[in-house]
């Protein structure tokens, strides 16, 4: 019994050393674990590259807009039989000929399809920002979810230690108790049987949180080898001051975050993409203007020959220029026209419906976070008095426990109770706090909060 009461002691020495030094490292809180998520998650890159693409392509669909230019350098030796310039005739010789030019040209009317561009490149360059933003929110969103399971399992494991405390304490007065005659054999071992089950719990209930705070650092992108101390202060606050109160309905969220909210902003702008491209495809039946023009010039000499003029005198004299309007009128294209007029037709139709639908699954999702907000909120209230009540019983079962009035069978019942309330409250506080911040999100509120920058703002607004 020594030896156990010993070893005990020692376990208890080493919790505490651990528990130091995890004190002495700096403590991550949950906006700290979701900023370091988001910068080092690989999606949240992807979307980065991809969203400057779409800004890439912007710049050049303005570019069409302007005239194209190239220039062209040629340079040919020809042996044997070939075409004098100045007869039009057949001779066997040898030749040189070195030609420049340079041509330009400018699209006039379109059928309106390049402003059309401009508008449908703009518009994935909103939708590129858009899933940008929904992989960091997503991102952010998971993370915070890794973490407060992390924070339930380390909250549970601390119960799980409270609970075999107050086991080994039990067994131990239990046993003094039977060695005065004032206990029986059963009921130490029904005591011992409880601690058992206790300790089988702890080491469960550390496994668990073990496993929750690998899943967090492998949500983040973390080093899983290197430690990662949590800020477990939220645990220990009360309810009440967690409350925020707020006069929000379904209805009110749901109207801020049709304006807001990255995944429906992504349909909206798919719309518009589609409703471009519709009237891309008209551009198609209509005729295409465009101006051009160009100079240039040229230089001829038979090889070991002479009586030609230099070349800055034939570069001279063989100078032109010109200058002309063209015109494409489509008449028949193979059907490709119409068909393509209503491919579009459908897109559009296919990106509205869509829409609509995202926008009818974010009101459910809106609806449902307000619900279990409030729904927490008040099972989080209650759940404090039932702790309050079921501790007061414990303590009073166990103090007459020890005064015979009670068996151990009361004893264990009200502590499976108590510790069922403590984690039924822990998990309705943890989950109440999530609820909160995801209808913050729906009100356009940016999910990592950085206490620092607000308070910066709150002073400038202040002095100005």
């Amino acid at each position: 019994m020594k030896k156990n009461m010993n070893i005990r002691k020692s376990m208890g020495m080493l919790l505490c050393l651990c528990s130091l030094s995890a004190t002495a490292q700096e403590a991550w809180d949950i906006d700290r674990c979701m900023a370091y998520a988001v910068e080092h998650n690989r999606t949240v890159k992807q979307r980065k590259l991809e969203s400057d693409n779409y800004r890439l392509d912007k710049i050049e669909a303005i570019g069409q807009f302007l005239p194209g230019v190239s220039g062209s350098v040629s340079a040919q030796y020809s042996y044997g039989r070939s075409v004098d310039p100045g007869t039009n005739t057949y001779i066997s010789q040898s030749t040189f000929n070195n030609g420049y030019a340079m041509e330009g040209s400018m699209p006039i009317f379109q059928g309106g399809s390049l402003i059309n561009q401009v508008r449908r490149a703009r518009a994935n360059e909103l939708l590129g920002k858009a899933a940008l933003q929904e992989a960091k929110d997503n991102t952010a969103l998971e993370t915070f979810q890794a973490y407060i399971d992390a924070l339930y399992y380390y909250g549970t494991t601390r119960l799980a230690e409270q609970k075999l405390v107050e086991s080994d304490s039990l067994v131990y007065k239990t046993r003094r108790q039977e060695a005065l005659g004032l206990k029986g054999m059963a009921d130490v071992a029904q005591m011992e049987a409880q601690q058992a089950t206790d300790a089988y719990n702890l080491t469960h209930q550390r496994n668990l949180y073990e496993t929750a705070m690998l899943t967090l650092k492998q949500t983040m992108n973390y080093p899983v080898a290197d430690t990662l101390v949590l800020d477990t202060r939220l645990i220990d606050t009360p309810v009440i001051e967690q409350v925020r109160l707020s006069t929000d309905n379904a209805d009110d969220v749901f109207r801020i975050a049709l304006n807001c909210n990255p995944t429906l902003r992504q349909s909206e702008m798919n719309k518009q993409v589609a409703r471009m491209n519709r009237k891309i495809s008209w551009s198609s039946l209509f005729p295409t203007i465009s101006i051009f023009g160009g100079i240039s010039s040229s230089y001829y000499k038979e090889l070991h020959q002479s009586g030609y003029d230099n070349f800055a005198d034939q570069m001279k004299n063989n100078f032109g220029s010109y200058f002309g309007i063209s015109m494409s009128i489509p008449i028949f294209n193979r059907m490709s026209g119409s068909i393509g007029v209503k491919q579009a037709k459908n897109n559009y139709l296919i990106a509205t419906q869509q829409y609509e639908a995202q926008k009818e699954a974010l009101q459910k999702l809106v609806l449902q976070a307000v619900q279990d907000r409030e729904g927490f909120l008040k099972e989080s209230l209650q759940m404090e008095k039932k702790v309050t009540s079921d501790s007061i019983a414990y303590r009073v079962t166990r103090r007459k426990f020890e005064e015979g009035l009670m068996t151990s069978l009361d004893v264990q019942n009200n502590a499976s109770t108590l510790l069922e309330s403590q984690t039924g409250l822990l998990q309705s506080k943890l989950t109440y706090v999530m609820k909160c911040r995801l209808v913050d999100y729906y009100k356009g509120e940016e999910i990592i909060r950085n206490e620092e920058r607000n308070a910066t703002k709150k002073t400038q607004i202040i002095a100005d």
